[in-house]
């Protein structure tokens, strides 16, 4: 169960790197977080309220939970950046790499066993992944530091994610995370009103897809670390560069097909 919810992740994961790319820098990062938060919230609750009736809201593991929260809203951030600010390929590359990151700390903190199989699984999945996306064939830039905070926060995260599983309804941690992002969005756009952008029909249309898989992503990707030790979920996002490049061989063919 925990390698098919982390199988959805990626796919998800995915879908929505395609978006951000998609809005490209015409709508700048906190209007496109804004909206992502917003629409993801009624597909959260609902979902809570569906699993948990009145207790949706119910948490056990509060300062943890905060924390996550935290971590959660400064990793969004730096992957929506490293995406519209890198080619697709470096910013894959030094987002993956999270999952040494947590290799490393996953034994330590949570006391899950590491051995041999999965150290080599591990790196050799980072290897290949550095000869496929070619993350050096650009010039580096100061921009590689968002695929660095990425990925960092995204370990820790993971970690968190891994706790907060055993202990409170994956339903509830994903309702409370986004919650706080939309509270904290709806803070900044109040004080800095003028980094709010007005859009058109079919970039709102984009949004509420965001928003629709930014639910989606949470969910599964909550519940997939109730299941399964956090280097097994972790090393899944390997499988993102196959499917990554199956969607641009699709998008080519269409393109350049018949023409």
């Amino acid at each position: 169960m925990g390698v098919f919810l982390s199988l959805l992740a990626v796919i998800f994961g995915v879908l929505t790197g395609v978006l951000i790319k998609k809005l490209g820098s015409d709508i700048n990062i906190i209007t496109t977080l804004f909206y992502r938060f917003l629409f993801s919230l009624p597909i959260l609750f609902l979902y809570a309220i569906h699993l948990r009736g009145r207790d949706f809201l119910q948490i056990n593991q509060r300062k943890l939970l905060f924390f996550r929260t935290l971590l959660g809203l400064c990793g969004i951030t730096f992957w929506f950046l490293s995406i519209r600010s890198m080619p697709l390929g470096m910013a894959t590359a030094l987002f993956q790499s999270s999952v040494i990151f947590i290799t490393l700390l996953a034994p330590i903190f949570l006391g899950e066993k590491v051995g041999i199989y999965r150290w080599t699984a591990v790196v050799a999945g980072l290897a290949g992944v550095v000869i496929i996306a070619d993350p050096f064939s650009d010039a580096m830039s100061w921009y590689a530091l968002y695929g660095i905070g990425a990925a960092l926060v995204g370990a820790a995260m993971s970690l968190m994610l891994r706790q907060l599983g055993k202990g409170d309804a994956p339903a509830s941690v994903a309702a409370w995370y986004n919650m706080a992002g939309f509270g904290v969005l709806s803070v900044i756009v109040m004080i800095l009103p003028d980094r709010m952008q007005s859009i058109s029909q079919s970039v709102l249309i984009d949004l509420v897809i965001l928003g629709v898989i930014g639910s989606a992503l949470q969910i599964v990707m909550t519940t997939a670390y109730r299941y399964s030790d956090a280097v097994v979920v972790a090393s899944m996002r390997y499988v993102q560069m196959p499917i990554s490049g199956s969607c641009w061989l699709f998008c080519f063919c269409r393109n350049h097909v018949g023409k």
